[in-house]
């Protein structure tokens, strides 16, 4: 008898760690019935964010000018403002800046919505060891044909704005930081989390999350020329697809930062071999 006790205790604990393990993995009952913002508050937080992304990048620029008058009044300032878009240093500045601010900017008015988790909303799940494997080969899969079709077209591998803001970078520790490590995190949070799951959420659903979070990606990167952009773009489709797999935000800032650390060293390649 008191064997049998032993045992149904053993029973009762071991069923109670499985049952912590479970309620660990699986949404709460909150987030299981509580939906994102939809779609018009969406667009209208995503309008704020975006606005705010863009007032902070001219105030950097501005104060590029500023300081480059004040140390060099001969200057001539509107050529010197016209070079800014492609200035490393002034690149790496504007994106640690505005990613510094936005990011949090974009977690409040995600925690703002009630009754579901900003870890749920947002996708910050860690994926299984085969989607890591999976996705990261995908991606280099992506970044190979991308490389082939553009020598294919006769397309530059690595666009002239690329060449010009490395050759510009006062600090390559800074631009590196601020294009492999925030700019990964504050996009990725932004678009394909927060602004990804009130799309799709909405009527457009799935698929019109995966379009339009990718169209508007492409939009903001219009250093480049229109095959960059479309590059980009599709760039866009493969990572909306990955989130839409893996709900994991995670996988995708590892994957923005490895295309975004390949492209500097085809940069810093490209330049040590043809100057």
């Amino acid at each position: 008898m008191g064997a049998r006790l032993w045992n149904v205790t053993e029973d009762f604990s071991d069923l109670r760690k499985d049952s912590i393990v479970l309620k660990e993995w699986l949404p709460s009952s909150d987030d299981i019935h509580a939906k994102p913002w939809g779609l018009w508050a969406t667009l209208g937080f995503s309008a704020i964010i975006f606005g705010l992304f863009c007032v902070l990048q001219i105030l950097v620029a501005t104060a590029f000018v500023s300081f480059a008058k004040a140390e060099h009044p001969e200057l001539d300032l509107e050529v010197y403002a016209k070079s800014l878009p492609s200035n490393g240093f002034c690149i790496a500045v504007m994106v640690i800046v505005s990613g510094l601010i936005c990011t949090p900017l974009t977690l409040l008015f995600t925690r703002l919505r009630k009754n579901i988790s900003v870890t749920n909303y947002i996708g910050f799940k860690e994926p299984t060891k085969r989607e890591w494997v999976q996705w990261l080969l995908i991606l280099a899969a992506f970044m190979f044909l991308s490389d082939g079709i553009s020598l294919l077209l006769h397309q530059p591998v690595v666009p002239p704005f690329m060449i010009d803001a490395y050759k510009t970078a006062s600090s390559l520790p800074t631009l590196l930081f601020a294009i492999v490590v925030v700019a990964p995190i504050f996009e990725e949070i932004f678009f394909r989390g927060f602004l990804f799951q009130g799309i799709r959420a909405s009527r457009l659903g799935p698929l019109g999350a995966i379009g339009i979070t990718s169209l508007f990606w492409a939009a903001i990167h219009l250093q480049y020329d229109i095959y960059g952009i479309t590059t980009v773009f599709a760039l866009g489709l493969l990572f909306g697809i990955a989130r839409l797999k893996t709900d994991s935000i995670h996988l995708l800032m590892v994957m923005h930062s490895m295309v975004s650390l390949m492209a500097t060293i085809e940069t810093a390649l490209t330049i040590h071999y043809t100057g």
